[in-house]
């Protein structure tokens, strides 16, 4: 089970997503014309969306990406890893830029490389990834210092790899210095702090510690309802995967009881016809003693 997410380390407080350059007057400098350029790799891991696909709206949420039923799953893998090559080969176009314009230990080029260490990781190439990202982890460090945001991220990137190529001890390791780095020289309140839980979270869970793993979530939760406040969005999702959690490591009872909260908060905050409230109330009856 994986609740945290792998950051592009170009975005230190929110993890995953594009960055648009701010709007400004002036023309725009090398660094922000290099930005543009760089392609933007899917947030989602472990792979991109398959190719052959076709979109489905969904009302209140994402589309749901469904495969074209014309396509057999042969033609969609060699589809999706002729994409792939092709997003790799665009990236390392934008990092030889980057060498090329501000040298190996400009911020942008060490964003650079980490993208490409993010496409390996959703490609499923871990070897790769953690090859790169090790080195990463290194050069972050020594550029910025080692308690700084982006080495901190960098860590974390390189911990996420380390557990999909079977390494979970050590993805524990790191995460948990990560959360300890993160609560020694952020703020308390700082956003970061909880993502970096969630993350140790997730590299319990894929290293079957379940009663660390719950007791992390159980933390999140508490600390999202002190930062943000008991009815702030990020707490119901937090509360909500703690029910989930509950659930698998057996406390079933404690699961439907948050369970009930959740579909209560929801309903209240959301609407009882929003998406997210009627699947709380899926989730409850699908997990309810028959």
């Amino acid at each position: 089970m994986a609740r945290g997410k792998k950051s592009k380390s170009r975005v230190v407080r929110r993890q995953g997503g594009a960055v648009t350059p701010p709007a400004t007057a002036q023309a725009p400098t090398a660094d922000v014309a290099l930005e543009e350029r760089a392609p933007d790799a899917p947030s989602a891991p472990p792979e991109p969306p398959p190719a052959g696909t076709v979109k489905q709206p969904i009302f209140g949420g994402e589309d749901r990406i469904l495969r074209d039923p014309q396509q057999t799953p042969e033609e969609a893998r060699a589809q999706r890893d002729q994409e792939m090559e092709s997003h790799l080969a665009d990236l390392r176009r934008v990092l030889a830029n980057s060498l090329d314009q501000r040298g190996p230990d400009h911020p942008g080029t060490l964003h650079a490389r980490a993208d490409i260490a993010m496409a390996l990781w959703q490609a499923g190439r871990n070897d790769e990834a953690i090859e790169l990202e090790e080195e990463l982890v290194e050069d972050t460090a020594r550029v910025h210092g080692e308690e700084h945001p982006e080495a901190l991220t960098a860590r974390s990137n390189l911990a996420f790899s380390y557990s999909s190529a079977g390494r979970k001890e050590d993805a524990v390791e790191i995460q948990r210095q990560v959360v300890a780095d993160r609560e020694r020289v952020l703020d308390p309140d700082d956003p970061d702090t909880l993502d970096a839980r969630a993350n140790l979270a997730s590299a319990l869970w894929n290293a079957e510690l379940v009663d660390d793993a719950v007791a992390t979530e159980e933390k999140i939760v508490e600390e999202a309802e002190r930062i943000n406040g008991e009815d702030h969005l990020d707490t119901l999702q937090a509360r909500a995967a703690l029910a989930s959690s509950y659930r698998i490591a057996g406390r079933a009872e404690e699961g439907l009881d948050l369970q009930d909260r959740v579909i209560a908060d929801s309903e209240r905050l959301l609407g009882k016809d929003h998406p997210a409230t009627v699947a709380a109330r899926r989730t409850r009856e699908l997990n309810s003693p028959s």
